[in-house]
């Protein structure tokens, strides 16, 4: 390709994409938000669960307990992240990557690895929460294990879904 035209600005908001495929920085703003979204269904969740007297869950109460903590501790990660991804996303928009060719393609790449990364980790960690059950036999365990296989589950759909539909004009051989 000439390398003329791969600087060459694109439109408004970012470069346009093959048909069918996603504009990497608006794709970005959406995984974003909807991890934003996760993660404080998940703090609220947890919360809810804490603060709710163990009276009303009798003998659950530690299963709920343990569930909880970890909606709460995953939660607050992810809105963690979310916000990081955000800013990074604010930043390079600042800086007029979106109207670049050749930085939209990076980012797009880097975007797709970073998400089929996540979800390769995802896997561990319902593993995790599997092993968590299986090892671990107390109602504690159930809660703890239960909390990171149902984190772990929404984590491994979300990154692999995202990741899979991450596909920009330079993706297009692949």
């Amino acid at each position: 390709m000439n390398a003329g035209r791969e600087n060459r600005p694109a439109p408004a908001f970012g470069v346009v994409a093959a048909a069918g495929a996603l504009d990497p920085w608006r794709h970005a703003a959406r995984v974003s938000a909807q991890l934003g979204w996760w993660a404080l269904a998940s703090v609220l969740v947890g919360a809810a669960l804490l603060l709710t007297p163990e009276r009303a869950f009798g003998t659950l109460a530690p299963v709920a307990f343990a569930f909880g903590l970890q909606c709460l501790i995953w939660g607050a990660i992810d809105g963690v992240i979310a916000s990081i991804g955000a800013r990074d996303l604010r930043r390079r928009r600042a800086a007029g990557e979106p109207q670049d060719v050749a930085a939209t393609r990076a980012f797009g790449r880097r975007l797709r690895r970073l998400l089929r990364l996540n979800a390769g980790l995802d896997v561990v960690y319902v593993a995790v929460g599997l092993a968590l059950l299986t090892l671990w036999r107390t109602p504690e365990g159930l809660g703890h294990g239960l909390g990171v296989v149902v984190q772990g589950g929404f984590l491994l759909v979300f990154d692999a879904w995202h990741g899979w539909r991450v596909r920009y004009r330079s993706d297009e051989a692949h």
